[in-house]
C-alpha cells in the first residue's frame, strides 16, 4: 500500500463515507435544531475570526488602498472587458528614444492576423500596415509615422489605435497578445493595475511592492542549497530518505537537523535582509511539521520535539519571530505536500521513475493524499490563528502548495484549490491565500471561471526561471553563452506580458520563485541521483569562468533589474534563495542563485530603497552596441 510510505489518516479519524445513515439523521436533525441559534451567532463569528487575523481585516481606503470588497469578485475579467494600450510612459517628448522599440514593433506585429486588422473608429473596413486610414496621412504605411515634422501627438494616438487594432483583431487571446516591446500594456481596469497596491498588507510593506527572498533548504532540504549536511546521492537524495537512513542511529540523525533549524539561519539574517530593503519572506515547510497536530503520522520525517500548535520556541515559529523583529512578512508556504505533488526533492521525497512526465502521480490520482493535504492546511490555518493571538501577525500570506506537478491534470489541482480554500475559510475567512499556477499559464482563465471561483483575497503564484529548459541552457562555446545571456534579458521583458495576462485573466500574480541563472549547473540542482535526473549535458558548463568579466557583471545586473522591472508592475517578486551553505557557497555558480551573494557581486543593490524606479528597465532591448561579443565558433 502506497499510502504506509508516505503518510495515513489516523485510523481514529472517521471518514465521512463510514458515517452511518442513521447518524446522518442525527446531524441533520440537530443542524435544524440550531439553525437559528448559529444565524444569530453569525456577526459574532465573523467578527471573531477577523480578530484572528488582523493583517486581512486592516485595509487601508486611500490613495494606494482601496478595500478589497471593492474587488471583482472573481477570477479574472472576461477578454471582452480588456485593451490593449500604448504605456503612459510614452509621449510626444521622449517618442524618438524609442525608435529602436518602434521598429521591432512594426516587424513583429504586422504579420499578425495574417497581416490584416480592424479599428473600432472606422467600421466596416480592415486594414494592415501599408493601408492605414487616409486621415492618418500616412499614405506609406507605417514607415511615415513618427517621421520629424510630423504631430507626434496625433501619431501618439495613431499608434494607440494601432495596438488595440491589432489586439481587437486577434482570434485568441493570450499571453503575447499585448506585448509590443513593452509600449504598451494590456488594461482590464484601475484594481487590477499594479495590483500590490490594493493588496491587504500594502501599507505593511510601505506601499511597495512585495520584494522577497525565499528560506530555502531550511525546513525543506535540498542537496544543492545544502550540499555539505549529508552524503546525497542516490540512496540519500531528499529528506525524507536522509530520515530513513538506517545505516545512521536516529539521535544522531535528529541531532543534526536540530542543529540546521537552529543554525543555518540567525536573526542576523533577517537584519540583513532588512538592510538590503527586503520586505518579505517565503518559508517553505513540509508537511510532517505539521502531522501530529493534523492527526498524521509523519511516519520517518523526523520533527521537532516542539508542539508546533503551542510552543513559541518551535524552530519555525522562532524563524517568524526573527522575521517579525525586523519587519520582514511572511509567507507560509507548503512546500512538501502528502505524497509528493511533483517527485523532485523540494517535495521532501524525489521520485525515481524514469519517466519525468509520471514525478506528480502520486499525489494527483490518491484522493486520499488531497484529502491529507487539505486537512494540512487547516491546521497551519489554525496555526497562524495562534500565531496572530500571540502578537506574530507578519504571516501575510497561505500558499497552498508549491508547484504541482507541470505534466498533471489542473482540473485536479483547480479543485483542490476550491475545496482547501473553502475549509480555511470556515477557520478564518479574511487570510490571504496564494495559489501555484504549476507552470501553466492560459489554462487557469477558463478553469477558474468554470467553477466560479469567487473567493476573494487569493493571489496566483507563478515562477519564471531561465535555466532549466533545453533551449534556456544548450550553449558550448563563449560567443553563443553571452548571446543567450542577452536572449534571455529580453526574454525577462517579455514576460511582462505574460504577468499582466494572468493578472488580468485569473488572479493578481507574483513571481514567487525566479533566479539570475541561464544554466543548470549548480551542482545537485537538478537532484543528486544519477538515475531519473533531468540535467543534460550540453556543454553549458564548461566555460562559466569566462563570465567572470565586468561585462559579464554588467550584463547580470541588467538581467537582474529587468526582471525586476515587470514582476514589480504586478504583486511583486520573491527570489530563489537567500542563501546557501558555505560549501554551495563555493560554487562558481552560486551567486546566481543566493540573493545575499548576488549583493556582494554587485547584480542588485545593497539598498533597494533608495533605488531608482526599477520598472523603467524594460523601456529598451539591450544596447547590443556596448557589447563586445566573443568571436563566434565556426566547424
Amino acid at each position: 500500500d502506497f499510502l504506509t510510505h508516505y503518510g495515513t489518516i489516523h485510523k481514529t479519524r472517521v471518514a465521512p463515507s463510514q458515517v452511518s445513515s442513521k447518524s446522518k439523521s442525527r446531524i441533520v436533525y440537530v443542524f435544524l435544531a440550531f439553525a437559528i441559534m448559529l444565524f444569530g451567532f453569525a456577526m459574532f463569528y465573523r467578527h471573531a475570526t477577523m480578530a484572528e487575523a488582523p493583517l486581512a481585516a486592516q485595509v487601508l481606503v486611500g490613495k494606494y488602498n482601496k478595500s478589497i470588497e471593492e474587488e471583482v469578485n472573481r477570477a479574472g475579467v472576461l477578454f471582452s472587458e480588456m485593451s490593449c494600450r500604448l504605456s503612459k510612459r510614452v509621449n510626444a517628448e521622449n517618442i524618438v528614444s524609442y525608435q529602436d522599440n518602434l521598429g521591432q514593433i512594426w516587424g513583429s506585429a504586422c504579420g499578425l492576423n495574417r497581416g490584416i486588422f480592424t479599428l473600432a473608429k472606422y467600421p466596416g473596413k480592415t486594414f494592415n500596415c501599408g493601408k492605414l486610414p487616409e486621415d492618418w496621412n500616412a499614405p506609406n504605411g507605417v514607415s511615415d509615422l513618427f517621421k520629424p515634422g510630423r504631430d507626434m501627438i496625433a501619431d501618439l494616438g495613431y499608434l494607440d489605435d494601432y495596438m488595440g487594432g491589432v489586439f481587437n483583431t486577434t482570434a485568441g487571446i493570450g499571453p503575447s497578445s499585448c506585448a509590443f516591446q513593452n509600449l504598451a500594456h494590456l488594461w482590464c481596469g484601475e484594481k487590477r493595475f499594479m495590483p500590490w497596491r490594493r493588496t491587504p498588507w500594502a501599507s505593511r510593506l510601505g506601499h511597495k511592492p512585495l520584494r522577497g527572498v525565499n528560506l530555502g533548504g531550511l525546513f525543506v532540504l535540498e542537496p544543492w542549497i545544502c550540499p555539505g549536511f549529508a552524503d546525497w546521492g542516490d540512496e540519500i537524495r531528499d529528506q525524507y530518505t536522509y530520515c530513513k537512513n538506517e545505516s545512521v542511529s536516529l539521535s544522531t540523525k535528529t541531532n543534526k537537523l536540530k542543529d540546521h533549524w537552529a543554525s543555518f539561519y540567525s536573526e542576523d539574517d533577517f537584519k540583513l535582509m532588512s538592510k538590503y530593503g527586503i520586505n518579505t519572506a517565503r518559508m517553505p515547510v513540509g508537511w510532517w511539521y505539521f502531522a501530529e497536530a493534523t492527526g498524521l503520522d509523519p511516519l520517518h520525517y523526523i520533527t521537532p520535539d516542539n508542539d508546533i500548535m503551542v510552543d513559541m520556541d518551535h524552530p519555525i515559529t522562532k524563524v517568524i519571530s526573527w522575521a517579525y523583529k525586523h519587519n520582514i512578512q511572511i509567507i507560509l508556504d507548503l512546500h512538501g505536500a502528502p505524497g509528493s505533488q511533483n517527485g523532485l526533492d523540494n517535495s521532501g521525497i524525489r521520485s525515481m521513475d524514469p519517466d519525468a512526465e509520471r514525478w506528480g502521480d502520486n499525489w494527483f490520482f490518491s484522493e486520499d493524499f488531497r484529502e491529507m493535504t487539505v486537512m494540512t492546511l487547516k491546521t497551519m490555518t489554525h496555526y497562524i490563528n495562534m500565531l496572530n493571538k500571540n502578537g506574530l501577525s507578519n504571516v501575510i500570506m497561505l500558499e497552498l502548495m508549491n508547484e504541482p506537478w507541470v505534466f498533471g491534470d489542473m482540473s485536479v489541482v483547480r479543485d483542490f484549490y476550491v475545496d482547501a480554500v473553502t475549509e480555511i475559510r470556515k477557520i478564518n475567512n479574511t487570510l490571504p491565500i496564494l495559489v501555484c499556477d504549476a507552470f501553466r499559464h492560459d489554462e487557469w482563465h477558463w478553469l477558474l471561471r468554470r467553477r466560479g471561483f469567487s473567493f476573494e483575497n487569493i493571489y496566483m503564484d507563478t515562477h519564471l526561471y531561465h535555466a532549466f529548459n533545453p533551449s534556456d541552457v544548450a550553449s558550448d562555446n563563449p560567443h553563443d553563452d553571452m548571446m543567450k545571456q542577452i536572449t534571455a534579458s529580453d526574454m525577462a521583458c517579455g514576460y511582462g506580458s505574460l504577468l499582466r495576462y494572468k493578472t488580468c485573466s485569473s488572479l493578481p500574480t507574483m513571481t514567487g520563485e525566479w533566479s539570475l541563472a541561464i544554466d543548470d549547473c549548480m551542482k545537485f540542482l537538478t537532484g543528486s541521483t544519477s538515475s531519473a535526473n533531468q540535467f543534460t549535458d550540453f556543454g553549458q558548463c564548461k566555460n562559466l569562468k569566462e563570465r567572470n568579466t565586468p561585462q559579464w557583471t554588467a550584463l547580470i545586473k541588467d538581467f537582474a533589474a529587468r526582471q525586476r522591472a515587470v514582476f514589480e508592475k504586478e504583486l511583486g517578486w520573491v527570489f530563489w534563495t537567500w542563501k546557501v551553505d558555505k560549501e554551495a557557497s563555493k560554487d562558481i555558480s552560486a551567486p546566481l542563485w543566493s540573493y545575499s551573494m548576488a549583493v556582494e557581486a554587485g547584480y542588485f543593490p545593497d539598498n533597494l530603497n533608495t533605488e531608482a524606479d526599477v520598472t523603467k528597465g524594460c523601456d529598451h532591448p539591450v544596447d547590443l552596441t556596448k557589447v563586445v561579443l566573443p568571436p563566434p565558433v565556426t566547424n
